[in-house]
């Protein structure tokens, strides 16, 4: 199973994009044509209230997303105490396996997704496939410095830090150094003791425009070098390291390291780096969705204060807005300024990116 799920993360984008030739080939029969566009455009134009009178005769929206099991219902029940007359169907999925899913179905004729929610880059190959509808929150947040995103395409959910995680209980048993940074994890003493995902291309992505492409690269290889296990989510390796094995992680989510730090101290601890691989996960509005106004009032919610409040209070994720308090020990940006990766990084990008981290780490 394992040997799979790491084949079907390689091939995915390779999927995507072509799926996205042959949608592309279909040309406007996939639009909805202009009745479709007349449509979008008044929903757009509706105030909040008309907005969510429209979604409650709709009734539901069907949402896919990247969010945690464990995440997904809380957040939906969040939401349905401000709009209880609109159900939500979520279906989680890796983010890799978001964008051949959207693009088959829609190559298909079928729109089954009114929403989307995940890693930047995987909906970005959703983006340059033309399967997303254009649509601006509300209430949105200006973005960080150094980023753009393309009109219509704002909405962002949270920010992703990638830090280093490690059992300070198993290092100070194996008289490992404390990592502080990915170099130390290349020292002799760490060969064997850590793990990585050799599919974070997030990751790679902060560290090529952080470091530039020759250092990013020999630092994969130096890490590659150092007989790292391999995981196949952030949230493995941080259980993983919790249980003692291995000692650390090189790819953790900085929000379920401190998430997971309160409740275990003895067996966690993660160092933020300077600057602060980051990335964005963004929502968009799926093209042709079946409920149109559901969909654009879910996306509204999730990007306002409201929304942004419960996000964070729920999963301890990041917030753009200024005006919701994050976890200062994994978002401070006159500590840890950010390494933003592109968040509308081109499939060709993606693949070479990943190829090339597979490559450096020995991975399958």
């Amino acid at each position: 199973m394992g040997a799979r799920q790491r084949l079907n993360r390689a091939l995915a984008p390779l999927l995507a994009t072509g799926l996205a030739l042959g949608l592309a080939a279909c040309g406007s029969s996939a639009s909805g044509g202009n009745g479709s566009a007349k449509a979008a455009s008044a929903l757009d134009a509706m105030s909040p209230a008309d907005l969510a009178a429209a979604a409650a005769k709709e009734g539901s929206l069907t949402w896919y997303t990247t969010f945690a099991d464990t995440d997904v219902q809380p957040i939906v029940a969040a939401f349905n105490k401000q709009y209880p007359n609109v159900k939500v169907n979520a279906l989680r999925l890796s983010a890799d396996k978001i964008p051949p899913r959207v693009i088959t179905e829609q190559r298909g004729r079928k729109y089954n997704a009114d929403v989307v929610s995940g890693d930047s880059p995987q909906l970005a190959q959703l983006l340059q496939a033309g399967t997303l509808q254009p649509y601006t929150p509300k209430d949105i947040s200006p973005l960080p410095a150094g980023l753009k995103l393309p009109k219509g395409y704002e909405g962002i959910v949270y920010v992703v830090t990638t830090s280093i995680a490690y059992n300070p209980t198993v290092v100070r048993q194996k008289g490992l150094p404390v990592p502080k940074s990915w170099q130390d994890l290349t020292s002799p003493a760490w060969k064997g003791q850590f793990s990585i995902d050799p599919g974070a291309v997030n990751w790679y992505d902060s560290l090529l425009r952080s470091m530039g492409h020759d250092k990013a690269l020999a630092l994969l290889t130096a890490l590659g070098n150092n007989k790292p296990m391999f995981v196949e989510s952030h949230t493995q390796a941080l259980t993983e390291v919790q249980a003692g094995e291995p000692a650390g992680a090189a790819t953790a989510y900085g929000y379920k390291a401190s998430s997971l730090k309160k409740k275990t101290p003895a067996q966690l601890e993660f160092v933020n780096s300077n600057p602060l691989p980051s990335s964005l996960n963004l929502i968009d509005v799926v093209k042709n969705a079946p409920h149109a106004a559901a969909a654009r009032l879910f996306v509204d919610w999730m990007v306002s204060k409201t929304g942004q409040g419960a996000v964070v209070s729920i999963t301890n994720h990041t917030s753009i807005r200024p005006d919701v308090t994050n976890d200062p020990t994994v978002w401070n940006e006159s500590k840890w300024p950010a390494a933003w990766g592109e968040p509308n990084l081109p499939g060709a990008d993606y693949n070479k990116e990943l190829s090339e981290m597979k490559s450096a780490l020995h991975a399958p």
